[in-house]
């Protein structure tokens, strides 16, 4: 998304969530978290996402909804949240992308990029 160069969009790109994300969440009026995901039939899942319910365990890894948590407790704010989940292929450890994982994230990159200009879900 980057290499896109979208006005106003920001990326940040990371191993795992962890609780300095929460400010990063409660910087934006839009977040949208993308992640791999298992199970998909389809090549990406895009929907909504709300925060936890509750303040979660203090932890090094954080889900997206445990983060949303954390900007609404700790600076009040309570960003428009979204997943995109885009369909793995192949979880093994240095493998990269197989073909068809390229083409699934390239069919939501487009989407997410439609997305971001204003098209809404």
């Amino acid at each position: 998304m980057r290499k896109r160069r979208l006005r106003g969009v920001d990326c940040d790109a990371n191993y795992q969530l962890n609780i300095e994300d929460a400010l990063a969440c409660a910087d934006h009026d839009v977040v949208v978290f993308v992640d791999a995901a298992r199970g998909l039939r389809r090549p990406f899942r895009f929907g909504r996402l709300e925060p936890a319910a509750g303040m979660p365990a203090m932890s090094h890894a954080l889900g997206p909804a445990q983060v949303l948590a954390l900007a609404a407790a700790l600076y009040d704010m309570k960003p428009e949240a979204w997943l995109l989940g885009i369909r793995g292929h192949s979880f093994a450890v240095g493998e990269g992308l197989t073909a068809r994982g390229e083409s699934d994230l390239g069919l939501a990159l487009e989407f997410l990029e439609a997305f971001l200009k204003g098209e809404r879900p």
